[in-house]
């Protein structure tokens, strides 16, 4: 009888002991890290999240659950731990072992562009003997960009060339051909006439005489973002998110200056997109991960009110004006007609395919010209 005693204290002094040392030690030199595999995908494409678990001790974890949640448009190709509502809800189980590392890889594909963030992750485990939930939070600063989609070259041609056309106009107009600045090297924007031959013979390739110009010459895009809820609307807005990207990237890699301005609110800072003046190619990427950040909403401040004060800021600028807007009524077109003031302008119009003729713009304007964009 002594001796069952004597056997069921030490069972039970084992078991407290155990409890103890789980419940003190099993989250220490406990390390656990949620990434993504790259900081960008195009929307549409497939990335990775990688799940690292990293437990230094000399402790097991017979049991351990990490948990998480993803938005829901980074979208698992494996969903058997997933639970998918408004957000993914993630969990995974895991054994760890004394001093081991254990990585796990789950692809996903980018459903939508946005910003995404997992800021912090829930771990629980328990003890040897299973008798005790342990649970534990750890922070996360994982973040993730899917940048606009990309669009075909033969999207892009129409609109880019009449905006190409407009620049290569107002060049001719604004050159000063007394003002010699330099030689460069050849875009396929410059006019035969400033190819510098003699130059172009010694160094093999085209070079062109840069003037002075006596009015700076840049491009605005504005951006309209307003409105959501419905398949079509979303697709518009994504469209049009779409085609800023394209072109101001394309203008840039042409080393033009490009300015965008939109309606659209940043997640981050709750601001009203403001790109600043960009250029040159590496202000690409910066430039998308800006629009990946916008949010499409229907209480936006309106179009309207953005190209007044663009007019009060602009001043004696010579801006090409780019305007990127689903909006049907006539009543953007003279705001934007004043905008332009004497100079040619371009208002790219996303619509539905489906949308009956009598619902579609039929003001046409001598310095605005329209182009359409089926979706």
């Amino acid at each position: 009888m002594v001796t069952i005693l004597i056997l069921l204290l030490l069972l039970a002094a084992i078991f407290l002991a155990q409890k103890y040392i789980f419940r003190s030690r099993w989250n220490k030199n406990l390390d656990i890290q949620i990434a993504f595999d790259r900081e960008y995908v195009f929307c549409g494409e497939d990335a990775n999240l990688v799940e690292t678990i990293v437990n230094n001790k000399y402790l097991p974890l017979p049991v351990l659950e990490v948990g998480f949640d993803m938005s829901r448009w980074l979208a698992f190709r494996d969903e058997e731990n997933s639970t998918v509502s408004d957000m993914t809800y993630r969990r995974d189980i895991f054994t760890a072992s004394v001093k081991q590392r254990i990585t796990r890889t789950l692809p996903f594909k980018a459903k939508k562009r946005g910003y995404y963030r997992i800021q912090s992750t829930t771990v629980t485990s328990h003890d040897l003997l299973m008798s005790e939930k342990l649970v534990a939070h750890i922070p996360q600063t994982s973040e993730f960009f899917v940048l606009p989609a990309h669009l075909s070259v033969s999207q892009i041609r129409i609109p880019y060339s009449k905006i190409m056309g407009m620049l290569v106009s107002r060049r001719r107009v604004y050159d000063d051909p007394f003002e010699f600045a330099g030689i460069r090297d050849y875009r396929r924007t410059d006019p035969m006439k400033h190819i510098n031959w003699k130059a172009s013979a010694r160094s093999g390739s085209l070079l062109v005489n840069q003037h002075e110009s006596t009015l700076s010459q840049k491009v605005v895009l504005l951006l309209d973002s307003s409105g959501t809820g419905s398949s079509i609307t979303d697709a518009l807005n994504e469209v049009s998110i779409s085609i800023a990207a394209e072109l101001c990237e394309r203008m840039l890699a042409d080393g033009i200056s490009v300015t965008i301005l939109g309606n659209g609110l940043d997640v981050l800072t709750g601001k009203a997109l403001n790109t600043g003046e960009l250029s040159g190619r590496s202000t690409a990427l910066y430039m998308r991960k800006l629009l990946a950040r916008i949010t499409c909403r229907n209480d936006l401040p309106p179009m309207l009110d953005l190209l007044q004060a663009a007019r009060e800021h602009s001043g004696k600028e010579n801006n090409l004006y780019i305007l990127i807007s689903k909006e049907q009524k006539t009543r953007l077109l003279p705001a934007f007609e004043a905008l332009a003031g004497e100079h040619e302008a371009i208002w790219i119009l996303p619509e539905d395919r489906n949308m009956p003729e009598r619902n579609k713009m039929t003001d046409t304007s001598k310095r605005v010209e329209i182009v359409r964009w089926s979706v």
